[in-house]
């Protein structure tokens, strides 16, 4: 397993000791495609790293009497996912389902909050880490967003039979 988190960009730059550190608190999984890891709302009590396949964060939504998911962002080989385990409330704000059958590392919060405090260089070395992740993932949103935004902004026009504002530009 450690070969596996030294190539993991969370953990980019840990020396050896770190890594064999973090990788003796790491449980294996698999998943089937098809399968979740977590669902939204759900405790989050443990933080994962995709070691092998793909799983997509989703955002449940209703859609004509069902309800879909979906995908905010895919998450591959080396990336992390359910960091909402190592921020209060500790609750998922996205499901996880994997696409393909996958391998996933699993990492307790309290274990690896237990070795955050003991490391004090590892735990500040991982949340800076981690504090780059949600940037990341608030980016996405943003982005969704101001697309959303930008349809219920041309919307009115359409209805209307007004120019929308694509068809302005021009």
């Amino acid at each position: 397993m450690d070969q596996l988190l030294k190539q993991a960009e969370l953990f980019d730059g840990f020396d050896d000791e770190a890594i064999g550190r973090v990788s003796e608190i790491g449980r294996p999984r698999s998943l089937r495609a098809g399968e979740y890891l977590f669902l939204l709302g759900e405790d989050a009590a443990n933080f994962y790293l995709v070691v092998r396949g793909r799983v997509d964060l989703c955002f449940p939504m209703p859609v004509g009497g069902d309800v879909k998911d979906v995908s905010v962002e895919s998450v591959g080989n080396g990336q992390a996912l359910g960091w909402s385990a190592l921020v209060k409330p500790y609750r998922f704000t996205l499901s996880a389902r994997a696409t393909e059958p996958t391998e996933v590392v699993s990492f307790a919060r309290r274990g690896l909050m237990e070795l955050c405090e003991a490391e004090p260089r590892l735990g500040r070395v991982f949340f800076m880490r981690l504090s780059e992740l949600i940037g990341i993932r608030l980016e996405t949103f943003q982005a969704l967003w101001a697309r959303e935004l930008q349809r219920l902004v041309e919307r009115p026009a359409e209805l209307q039979g007004g120019p929308t504002a694509s068809k302005a530009r021009t």
